[in-house]
């Protein structure tokens, strides 16, 4: 089976490791005479517009798969899956992916290689397309159909990652500029009513900080919010943190950094299933991998759907 490429390269992913990454990979392929056609995202939205044009042009012929190969990070590949779910197709395009962002987190989460040669092997020695669970929801007041490979929040991870995008055009970040985020975050957020409903349950919080529906464990570079959470079941994850005091964030904080033990805390609530509806009546700022969505009320319906990946994770080395 003989793998064509088509390829989106976001060069400012990363404060730049997208270019890098890419200035690694494009003489390996020409080494390796791979048939490939090449792009570079010149905006916010081009690479959801590339890969529908990719979708919608794109043929399988007799042992040559067509694959849509995205270098970026989370959010680059956020528009990829996007752009080739505006298609309707019957033989969906498989995605492949090499880590060029910052966070990381979906190739965190799928156990990729952060070196980008080791990364490109495992895209490159793919034999077939296997299936991941992606997120998917449907926003009923805007009427919007969105696909998402880590997590969409509300609240207070919503409100870091405004702020850190507005600090990121004031120069690179380290983790201390996250951590100040992080308090800036905090004093502004304020708690607001969100009901969840799940099954036959209906919880009303009335004070939600915090509102985070994840696909994988990972969330904001590394950290390992949801344990359980796991690209290859349908299940998704939420976590509701109700208005916490400064002591009890950084309870939370230190329980969370010891692995996992912040999920049995009393102010911390945690769902798992397939489907989700998540009811938010006051204007709240939201966010999809790392993308503000809104400033707005939500009625959110979340689920997952299978989607075909070209990677094989259990590469390991140029060998």
């Amino acid at each position: 089976m003989i793998a064509e490429y088509d390829i989106i390269i976001n060069e400012l992913a990363g404060s730049g490791r997208g270019k890098t990454v890419w200035e690694t990979v494009r003489p390996l392929l020409e080494q390796r005479q791979i048939k490939f056609d090449y792009h570079v995202s010149e905006y916010a939205g081009h690479t959801t517009k590339l890969a529908a044009r990719f979708a919608e042009t794109a043929r399988y012929r007799p042992e040559v798969t067509p694959v849509l190969l995205v270098i970026g990070g989370d959010g680059t590949l956020n528009e990829a899956l996007n752009g080739l779910m505006q298609v309707p197709r019957t033989d969906p395009i498989p995605l492949g992916y090499i880590p060029g962002g910052s966070g990381n987190d979906f190739a965190r989460a799928l156990g990729m290689a952060t070196d980008p040669e080791i990364a490109l092997a495992q895209v490159l020695n793919n034999m077939r397309a296997r299936e991941l669970n992606v997120g998917y929801y449907h926003e009923t007041l805007k009427n919007e159909h969105r696909y998402f490979v880590n997590n969409v929040g509300l609240g207070f991870d919503a409100q870091i990652v405004d702020d850190t995008n507005r600090s990121k055009q004031k120069g690179r970040l380290g983790q201390w500029a996250y951590l100040s985020n992080a308090l800036k975050a905090y004093s502004q957020q304020e708690g607001f009513s969100l009901t969840v409903h799940v099954g036959r349950k209906r919880d009303y919080y009335r004070h939600a900080f915090l509102c985070t529906t994840s696909n994988h464990p990972y969330f904001g570079g590394g950290v390992k919010i949801l344990p359980g959470a796991s690209l290859h079941d349908n299940q998704l994850e939420l976590i509701v943190v109700q208005e916490p005091h400064w002591w009890t964030v950084l309870w939370l904080f230190a329980l969370l950094l010891m692995g996992g033990r912040h999920l049995n805390s009393r102010f911390v609530h945690h769902y798992r299933s397939k489907n989700l509806h998540l009811l938010v009546k006051s204007v709240e700022i939201g966010q999809m991998d790392g993308q503000i969505i809104g400033n707005r009320n939500y009625d959110l319906y979340l689920t997952t759907k299978p989607y075909p990946f070209w990677i094989d994770t259990s590469i390991h080395d140029h060998h």
